[in-house]
């Protein structure tokens, strides 16, 4: 198992959650398929998000910083370590450090 973040931007929280494998990755952002993403100031930690958000009808998405991505993500974001072989490790992030990347929750338009 390991510790990871979990921003909910339908509650406009940062909560510490232990994920253990794929199933774990999908039943806390909520999704079937998800997508990975990589930004400098995520260091050795990966963002794994809906990759249908935007499609399913999800009414939020979180606004990072430029160097985290550039564009809003929907739904809830998940963060967790990169072990660097492909596998995930603990967060290595802080709450502060990850409520300092994100710009904002932004209320999208219903399709």
């Amino acid at each position: 198992m390991n510790k990871a973040l979990l921003i909910d931007p339908f509650d406009v929280s940062i909560k510490e959650v232990t994920v253990d494998g794929f199933e774990d990755i999908q039943k806390h952002i909520g999704c079937d398929c998800f997508t990975c993403v990589r930004g400098e100031a995520l260091k050795d930690n990966v963002i794994y998000c809906d990759d249908e958000g935007l499609i399913n009808g999800t009414s939020r998405a979180v606004e990072f910083v430029e160097s985290v991505y550039p564009s809003p993500l929907a739904g809830k974001i998940l963060i967790l370590g990169d072990d660097g072989c492909g596998g995930d490790k603990d967060v290595t992030l802080s709450r502060d450090e990850v409520k300092a990347l994100v710009k904002g929750i932004r209320e999208l338009i219903p399709n």
